[in-house]
């Protein structure tokens, strides 16, 4: 793709030159799904009833922060930054927390990259510019980014260009974030379309154009969200993968052929569904297990090389009564079922404590002098 043929515009723009998309049938992003628990202002500690947010993205990454050895600040903009990709605003008293601040590029025209008539592929199935919230947040799950930061390769061929992408400007090793668009198109009164039944489905490299700056906090963060959710959405990833889909996305039975690892109500979560199988006692809970340890093997490497202040604990480490670091990451992920997050909440609260109680050893960092010729 040249991108000297793209031109950026406001979404507000794009909104006016596509009009709304179809809002009924297509199943909604969702990687470790809101949990009937609404987000609580790291600053203040008060909790607000909407948005509802996700546990493991949330609490659980201020836990790992503080664990990796980063000051209480620097765990909250972590754990702030990370639910933003999904939630894109934040209430708060003091302040209010937006990942806007990007563009996107004005959309390709569906009858010069799918050929066929204009009637074939007249109603735009994906992106769905109407359930847009924030019309600047990159991160939006209705936006053409939604496969890249919510249904990310972790693995196989496609893993260098999609997370390893988002690991590199992360940590700031590229100050550009490359990724791919996503786009779908339908023939026009067909009701319920989705991407699974689009008549033409269609991808394109680009950089994207964010504010948020490469390297720091706020994008680790992000990358740290989009990590986990490659674990979260592995098997379904896998399961279109094989169906030759250019990228992944639930399905919604009976408008959708089922595909049991991708099949998703996000407007009826249950503690049975895919994502609710992620908690408690279900096998699918480990896919949790993984994603958080692998999201705190990411913590203690950026906290020893960058803002970290402690040196790391363990995950064998005794951080609560006898249970160990990874135990207690296991134990928050499998001891209680998705409609029980106020109990996660709990027990995350009290592992913060704990953590915070313990005797932490200094990182010493040296800095040599830059020598002058």
């Amino acid at each position: 793709m040249n991108r000297s043929s793209l031109k950026l515009v406001p979404l507000g723009r794009v909104l006016l030159a596509i009009g709304l998309a179809l809002i009924g049938g297509v199943a909604i992003v969702r990687a470790f799904a809101e949990e009937p628990l609404g987000w609580r202002d790291p600053a203040t500690g008060i909790t607000y009833g909407a948005p509802e947010i996700s546990t493991v993205h949330d609490d659980m990454t201020y836990v790992l922060a503080l664990a990796a050895g980063f000051n209480i600040t620097d765990a909250r903009t972590l754990q702030t930054w990370n639910q933003l990709v999904d939630s894109e605003a934040l209430p708060g008293a003091v302040v209010s927390y937006t990942n806007g601040g990007g563009a996107f590029y004005t959309p390709p025209n569906s009858q010069t990259v799918c050929g066929g008539t204009a009637i074939t592929h007249s109603q735009v199935i994906w992106p769905r510019w109407g359930d847009v919230t924030i019309t600047d947040s990159v991160t939006t799950r209705f936006g053409p980014y939604s496969p890249f930061f919510h249904f990310p390769h972790i693995q196989g061929p496609r893993a260098a260009s999609e997370i390893g992408a988002l690991r590199a400007w992360g940590w700031g090793d590229t100050p550009t974030l490359n990724a791919y668009e996503a786009y779908a198109w339908g023939r026009d009164g067909v009701a319920n379309s989705t991407v699974l039944q689009a008549t033409c489905r269609y991808t394109r490299s680009v950089s994207i154009t964010t504010t948020i700056a490469a390297g720091s906090l706020a994008a680790f963060g992000t990358y740290l969200h989009t990590l986990a959710d490659g674990y979260s959405h592995l098997d379904c990833i896998t399961a279109l993968d094989a169906l030759g889909l250019p990228w992944a996305t639930h399905t919604t039975p009976p408008i959708d052929d089922s595909v049991p690892a991708c099949d998703y109500y996000p407007r009826t979560p249950a503690a049975d569904d895919v994502h609710g199988r992620e908690f408690y006692t279900y096998t699918d809970s480990i896919r949790t297990v993984d994603a958080l340890r692998h999201v705190y093997q990411e913590l203690t490497a950026r906290s020893l090389g960058r803002e970290g202040v402690y040196v790391p604990i363990g995950l064998d480490t005794v951080v609560s009564g006898t249970q160990t670091l990874s135990d207690t990451i296991a134990a928050f992920v499998q001891t209680w079922d998705f409609d029980q997050p106020q109990a996660r909440r709990a027990y995350a609260d009290q592992l913060a404590t704990h953590i915070q109680a313990l005797s932490r050893t200094s990182i010493k960092r040296v800095y040599l002098p830059i020598v002058l010729r």
